[in-house]
């Protein structure tokens, strides 16, 4: 393959005790568009950062048409041409489209802005003025708005994470079309960061796959591979699971029915059609990439998201309409993904984080009990070997391992009906992430039904009974995990099940 534009030799980037990046080669091809593939976490988003300045590797090198560069900030990978648009929006929402895209001052566009400007809103299929204010724009238009940034500041090479995270079907199929010209007539070498195969497939010429931190494939042709060869580089062996799950099952604890959600901001549909129930001493899975609508139906079936369409049923009983505490009366518990900030308030003492659920039980009239609130403290602790010396030292002095045990400890104690656990061991060591299990087995067989969201298959191949999959908002695949296959999961996960 000729024309390499750009190529990394052994770069190595770690955070702490993990290789985010592990002697990483990859090369990008002059006027190509690449595709970069693999799960969350496999090191693609770390390897951009690192190619446009934001992270700075300990190990290994970066040629840039044969020379070797040192990019050590945004501002040195913009004069050398390469741009960024990551999947938060970098636009200042109160000025202009003008504005924003002749800030830099590497802009190449400024004498002659509105001839530019047509141009390049023709080939983005965007019908708005450029005196619009970014607030007042679509979340698709201003995902065009952040691409024709790169444009405007003359990068050559132009990355992008996830583009078409917030991009209707239509808008998609545009994108796709779009990109294409830019390759063709501007000789623009972009890079595709998905986890949708249909993407890959249909919008790049090459494609690379990460998994753990290290390239496991590079410069494939995409017409050539197949969506199986894809996921089999992707997705990591799953390990053959050591829980019993032969325990006593009962009746229906928790029903969802057609739930339906629209995304107030950008007026995308985050949910479609979601339909599932989970039986008393049932772990039902929930397989799926990072913003596939899992937050949103945690938060629904939670109480904390109100506006949505269809019903949630706690034990027979609809609290469509109702709020976090009823559902806490019903005895359901939550364990949200983001542990600190949502679980667990950050800046308030351990023993006042540990009593949020139960406030009134620690109550002696109108005021908080002390011994109430240490006895409690003290016993969750003791059951669930919380390391935590100090009830008044801030939660977050507290280990990532023994902040989550007192979430959990906290959401768990009272033997809830229904466990709603959201990525419940993320960046956790591995004696923090089997004290969990632990803890979810016990529930499990305490009677509890559970339904485990995870982006880590072992983990849900490990406890769960039932695994679905979601993809874009839509449950499009159901596996009994006893005869699930690795590569069926991954393919509906990638959106390439049919």
């Amino acid at each position: 393959m000729s024309n390499k534009f750009l190529e990394t030799r052994n770069v190595t980037k770690t955070f702490g005790k993990i290789k985010a990046l592990d002697d990483v080669n990859f090369s990008l091809y002059k006027g190509k568009i690449h595709g970069l593939l693999g799960e969350n976490g496999a090191g693609k988003s770390s390897l951009m950062n690192v190619l446009s300045g934001i992270y700075q590797p300990e190990k290994g090198s970066i040629y840039l048409d044969g020379q070797k560069e040192k990019i050590l900030s945004p501002d040195i990978a913009s004069q050398l041409g390469i741009g960024m648009v990551h999947q938060e929006f970098r636009l200042v929402e109160s000025f202009s489209i003008k504005d924003n895209l002749t800030l830099s001052k590497s802009n190449i566009y400024k004498d002659n802005f509105l001839k530019s400007f047509k141009k390049y809103s023709e080939i983005f299929a965007l019908n708005v003025n450029e005196n619009e204010i970014i607030s007042d724009l679509s979340v698709g238009e201003k995902q065009k708005i952040e691409i024709m940034k790169l444009i405007f500041n003359d990068s050559n090479i132009m990355l992008l994470d996830e583009p078409t995270a917030v991009l209707t079907p239509q808008e998609t199929s545009q994108l796709k079309n779009s990109l294409v010209t830019l390759a063709q007539e501007d000789m623009k070498t972009i890079v595709l960061i998905t986890h949708k195969l249909k993407e890959i497939k249909e919008f790049t010429e090459i494609v690379s796959v990460m998994k753990n931190g290290k390239m496991v494939a590079k410069d494939l042709a995409t017409k050539d591979v197949t969506d199986n060869q894809l996921i089999e580089l992707m997705m990591s062996t799953v390990k053959t699971s050591t829980v019993d799950k032969d325990n006593k099952i009962g009746q229906i604890k928790l029903n969802v029915e057609s739930i339906n959600f629209i995304d107030e901001v950008s007026n995308i549909k985050k949910l479609e059609e979601i339909n599932f129930h989970v039986k008393s001493g049932e772990i039902l899975g929930l397989a799926g990439v990072s913003g596939n609508g899992q937050v949103e139906l945690a938060n629904i079936i939670s109480g904390i998201e109100k506006i949505f369409e269809g019903k949630i049923i706690i034990n027979n009983k609809d609290v469509s309409n109702k709020g976090v505490r009823s559902r806490k009366k019903l005895n359901l518990s939550y364990i949200p993904e983001n542990r600190l900030g949502v679980g667990l308030a950050p800046g308030v003492s351990v023993i006042d984080n540990s009593i949020v659920r139960d406030y009134f039980h620690t109550k002696l009239g109108p005021h908080l009990s002390k011994n109430k609130t240490s006895n409690f403290l003290e016993s969750l602790i003791k059951q669930f070997s919380i390391k935590a010396p100090n009830p008044k030292a801030e939660i977050s002095t507290l280990s990532g391992g023994n902040m989550q045990k007192l979430l959990m400890g906290r959401e768990l104690v009272g033997d809830p009906d229904v466990i709603i656990a959201s990525q419940p061991t993320r960046g956790l060591d591995v004696n923090a992430v089997d004290a969990i299990h632990n803890l979810l087995i016990d529930q499990r067989n305490k009677g509890s039904a559970i339904f485990l969201i995870s982006e880590d298959l072992d983990e849900l191949f490990k406890l769960s009974h039932r695994l679905l999959v979601i993809f874009e908002g839509k449950i499009v695949k159901s596996f009994n995990t006893i005869d699930a296959n690795i590569n069926d999961v991954g393919l509906a996960m990638a959106g390439a099940s049919e």
